[in-house]
């Protein structure tokens, strides 16, 4: 039967029946409809100018107001969805040049997957930069004096949203105090328990609803609704964003509308830690600032101009909708050339408990269960919450995913994310596995949540994945994590065998934490017992915590958390960093447990050590080899000084130092009569000794203190390629190319991204 051009777009514009390769051949052959490419590749548009009644055969509309691209991402989806694929080897949807705000999240199932065999790719028309946008773009403002612009929101029609973005570029609430840090005045106390007051403390009871402030840091009469104030509360490793319920002058407490985790050693309101009040209409004098006023319907938005900014023909868009684009059970499917922008998340009204890896945030782009998927050359911007993830939910895994040549900046909490924390049901089966994430940038994040421990890049439970050749900076935490401490599935405790064979490998991370967040690192793991985890040939460099916080630390390059142990750390540099080039929390605990490998490593300029290690195993095991390392300071020491633990042993059987090189600027090392020591009880002694002393009672055998002979190591040219004159073959220590790490092709270049928080930064030429 002969199947007419107007049938076909009819069939597809209402989704009326299945339409086959040959139903569209025979349709447009001959004419300048769809054709069926040299691979057996059909191919699909979208365009501002479309229209769902068209058949989506042209990259423009035709003439017989029938051939023309579709108007909308989820009707090419669902197109795509109803075609019998039987003959074809590809389908292409491609997305012309502009914004498509979405009226409600692209939901893909199962049915929208491709084969091994049949290939389909959601991409941007070539050369031109289609933009997936969960905001809208609101327009008609009125200039209500100077540079102070405002309009109308009917709550009706819009959703509450906390960021807004202005021709590109991120804006940001007003904050009491100028914006400054201030510093609260401890936890409250009371004298009986209660869900929001439950750890003891003595025969009181701390609080976790509420915090006391310095008299003045905190107008009573803010002018602004309660609830909508947000208190930022930096506490040990974390920031909580709590909503502000009331303010008592009296007794100079605040009150919140829940509480923040409940853990009196880390979390909660400690003692002279910073927080700030934000989204206060009172404090709305900053140009670039904006403030949405909801104590009226309908709601105002304000918005004070920078010079040279006129709203009445600018792009103002606000996020609406949670997600962009959500998969369940989704494979075989490529994204390619695409911008994802504008999720709406938002703080919750009981406030945002922050907890490592941020697991409860949702990503504006999110796959669960789903495998085979390709996210390649794409851009995700603009964000509230995380980037991108792949995630399982104990039915199913995400496997073989990959995130290639992409670019995520100006991210609200982390970039791209691989499974999330232990479930006591995980397997091995259905966690995330075998995903790789290579050749991409992830620049300005941590923009609205700070902390985490590790969120350009995280990996949570799940295995065998690689994350190559990224470079990740401007982020307030880590740069890549892997797993968190925990008693189930990092340990292996569970039905899953946790986060093992992961390898992280040349990738370029720098300039981290900036001040605002403590515990850090630019690689971080806390695999517990998993195996076969690897950190090869990484280049890091400029992490600096909160050095202006009495207790603030944290500031490390290379970072084994908790008992993790089996993991292999060789041929990385690390230098410029506020704490240790390397810290390794406690280690194995059992005589059967593998060690952690530090090998072949440049480790120079830690500001206070290049070594953090201890708390290790109470039986003799070997849980730390520190072998051919070549370390190189100015300042600090070799070891930090904190819980080097050898529990009564010898402390060369318990830590294996052997065949390194130190060596410090001033050149008086060697003769120094405390440059290395050991301690000989849990916590107890410190024994100080030179290092002809050191290597005396069996530690370092083969070990030298003397010059590498690095080219050029000095900020700005940073280059440790070694010397010919250099003592590395005397130690063992194989050159390798320290320019390696990093992107290998950078097509996509993030812009600059304004800082999320005040920043307190290190001057790399004079303070490390």
């Amino acid at each position: 039967a002969t199947v007419s051009a107007n049938g076909v777009a009819t069939a597809i514009a209402q989704n009326t029946t299945t339409i086959t390769a040959t139903d569209l051949i025979t349709a447009f052959s001959g004419s300048t409809g769809l054709t069926v490419g040299p691979n057996n590749a059909l191919t699909f548009y979208v365009a501002l100018n479309g229209n769902d009644n068209f058949n989506g055969t042209l990259p423009v509309p035709g003439g017989n107001n029938v051939d023309g691209p579709f108007a909308t991402f989820d009707h090419a989806r669902s197109v795509v969805q109803s075609l019998n694929k039987a003959g074809l080897t590809q389908v292409f949807v491609q997305f012309r040049a502009g914004s498509y705000f979405l009226s409600a999240p692209v939901q893909f199932s199962s049915a929208d997957s491709g084969s091994p065999s049949v290939a389909i790719i959601y991409e941007n028309y070539p050369n031109e930069v289609p933009v997936i946008s969960g905001g809208v773009q609101i327009t008609n403002w009125t200039n209500t004096s100077g540079n102070t612009w405002s309009l109308s929101l009917d709550p009706a029609k819009y959703q509450y949203f906390e960021q807004l973005f202005f021709n590109g570029q991120r804006r940001f609430r007003p904050r009491a105090n100028g914006g400054t840090y201030l510093r609260n005045a401890g936890p409250v106390y009371v004298g009986s328990r209660s869900p929001s007051c439950n750890i003891q403390v003595g025969n009181q009871w701390e609080c976790f609803d509420r915090f006391h402030y310095n008299s003045g840091d905190i107008n009573p009469n803010l002018n602004s609704p309660a609830r909508d104030i947000e208190i930022d509360n930096f506490e040990k490793w974390t920031m909580a964003k709590m909503r502000l319920q009331s303010v008592d002058d009296v007794n100079h407490i605040a009150y919140l509308t829940g509480p923040t985790a409940q853990d009196a050693l880390n979390h909660g309101f400690i003692n002279g830690h910073r927080y700030l009040v934000e989204n206060v209409k009172d404090a709305l004098n900053q140009p670039g600032t904006w403030f949405l006023d909801r104590s009226a319907t309908p709601w105002t938005l304000t918005y004070l101009a920078q010079i040279g900014e006129d709203l009445s023909n600018a792009q103002v868009i606000i996020p609406q909708l949670p997600q962009l684009v959500v998969a369940n059970n989704l494979s075989h499917v490529t994204f390619k050339g695409l911008t994802f922008s504008h999720d709406n998340w938002v703080v919750p009204a009981a406030g945002h408990l922050s907890v490592q890896a941020e697991p409860s945030v949702t990503a504006a782009v999110s796959f669960t269960n789903s495998s085979n998927i390709t996210f390649d050359s794409d851009i995700i911007a603009h964000t509230g919450g995380w980037g991108i993830d792949f995630v399982g939910d104990n039915t199913a895994n995400s496997a073989s995913n990959q995130v290639l040549n992409s670019m995520l900046y100006d991210i609200g909490t982390g970039g791209i994310r691989i499974g999330k924390t232990v479930s006591k049901n995980d397997t091995d089966a259905n966690v995330p596995q075998f995903n790789t994430i290579q050749n991409n940038v992830v620049a300005g994040f941590g923009r609205v949540l700070p902390a985490g421990t590790g969120t350009g890049i995280w990996i949570g439970d799940s295995h065998d994945n690689l994350v190559t050749h990224n470079e990740v900076f401007d982020g307030y935490n880590g740069g890549i994590g892997v797993c968190v401490p925990t008693t189930a599935s990092c340990q292996g405790l569970s039905n899953s065998g946790g986060a093992f064979n992961n390898v992280v490998s040349y990738n370029l991370v720098y300039q981290l934490g900036l001040g605002v967040t403590d515990d850090m690192g630019c690689i971080y793991l806390a695999t517990e017992a998993a195996t076969g985890n690897k950190v090869l040939n990484n280049r890091c460099h400029d992490v600096m915590h909160a050095t202006e916080d009495p207790d603030g630390y944290g500031g490390n390059g290379i970072y084994i958390d908790s008992t993790t142990h089996g993991v292999l750390v060789q041929n990385n540099l690390v230098y410029r960093v506020s704490q240790a080039g390397l810290q390794n929390t406690i280690g194995a605990q059992s005589p059967t447990d593998a060690p952690n490998i530090i090998q072949n490593n440049i480790f120079a300029y830690s500001l206070q050590g290049t070594l953090v290690h201890g708390g290790g195993s109470p039986v003799s095991a070997l849980y730390f080899s520190f072998h051919n390392n070549l370390v190189y300071f100015d300042k600090g020491s070799i070891q930090k000084r904190g819980y080097w633990y050898c529990w009564n042993t010898a402390c060369s059987s318990i830590y294996d130092f052997a065949g390194n090189a130190y060596w410090n600027t001033n050149g008086m090392l060697a003769t120094l009569p405390n440059a290395f020591f050991v301690t000989n009880a849990n916590g107890g002694i410190i024994q100080n000794y030179s290092f002809a002393g050191w290597q005396g009672i069996g530690e370092d055998p083969g070990g030298v203190v003397a010059d590498p002979h690095f080219t050029n190591p000095i900020y700005p040219a940073d280059d440790f390629s070694l010397k010919d004159t250099s003592v590395a073959n005397q130690v063992g220590f194989v050159p390798f190319d320290t320019n390696s790490p990093g992107r290998t092709s950078k097509v996509l270049n993030p812009p600059a991204v304004p800082a999320g928080f005040p920043l307190t930064l290190l001057n790399p030429t004079t303070d490390y």
